[in-house]
């Protein structure tokens, strides 16, 4: 029998399990390697030096615009973005509960990007995990004005724009990570189903509260589904699209 492909979640909130470490591990025993995300610098200091040893993990430090409340909230992350290959959670979110926070948010996304593009090194780009709900325009907006777009690796998590707006994400070279609550979605499998398979990546985005007692089984199931609903969109087999995945992903982490 033909070994499976890895599988690669490329949105995950590790720091959010019970015991990241412990899920970090055994998650590395399934063969699942993971871009953790973080929502705020101080969480992912936190989660810098307990997983460092730890191969299957990608450490990403973020700001999540949840967390944005003023301007200055972008000055924690920017000291750390010179030293850092991967960034994310960042984003914009304009739906009505945060809209008191629409012009910090802008002017912290603008900063972080520029810091990003300014800091990247053309032979590893920064890889950036980007939130974009009801902002797809001003996300896209953001990473052309800042070259971020060209210099950095960008990748819209669950993306949920307009048709028009991601084939402009696509022109401008994004990724997607897709996962199995975006593929709930029409929307989300035709998307799946149109997309370049090359700009196709998967995603959890687990777990959905801290201190999560969930771990890793709960991460390959959700992957599994995904890779099913993927295939089963594109009319090809699962073996296929892990492949293919598992490449992408590769690529864009340079593992």
């Amino acid at each position: 029998m033909t070994e499976k492909s890895a599988l690669f979640d490329t949105h995950c909130h590790l720091g959010w399990f019970a015991d990241p470490v412990a899920t970090a591990r055994d998650a590395a025993r399934q063969g699942l390697e993971l871009l953790a995300v973080t929502v705020t610098p101080d969480e992912y200091l936190s989660w810098q030096e307990p997983l460092a040893d730890e191969a299957n993990v990608s450490l990403a430090a973020g700001l999540h615009p949840w967390w944005v409340r003023r301007p200055e909230d972008a000055d924690a992350l920017i000291n750390v973005l010179p030293g850092v290959r991967f960034v994310g959670e960042i984003g914009l979110d304009a739906a009505p509960r945060h809209a008191g926070t629409w012009a910090a948010q802008l002017e912290v996304f603008e900063r972080i990007c520029a810091t990003c593009a300014e800091t990247s090194d053309p032979e590893t780009p920064k890889v950036l995990s980007i939130h974009a709900v009801r902002a797809a325009g001003a996300v896209l907006d953001t990473l052309e004005r800042t070259g971020s777009a060209e210099r950095c690796r960008c990748v819209l998590h669950w993306f949920s724009g307009s048709s028009e707006e991601l084939w402009r994400a696509a022109r401008l070279g994004c990724r997607f990570s897709l996962g199995e609550r975006a593929l709930a979605t029409r929307r989300g499998r035709e998307y799946a189903r149109i997309l370049p398979v090359e700009l196709l990546l998967a995603e959890t985005d687990l777990p959905e509260t801290k201190g999560s007692t969930t771990g890793a089984a709960e991460v390959l199931a959700s992957l599994e589904r995904t890779v099913s609903v993927v295939a089963a969109a594109r009319g090809v087999s699962e073996e296929e699209v892990r492949r293919l995945l598992a490449d992408n992903a590769r690529a864009l982490l340079d593992v």
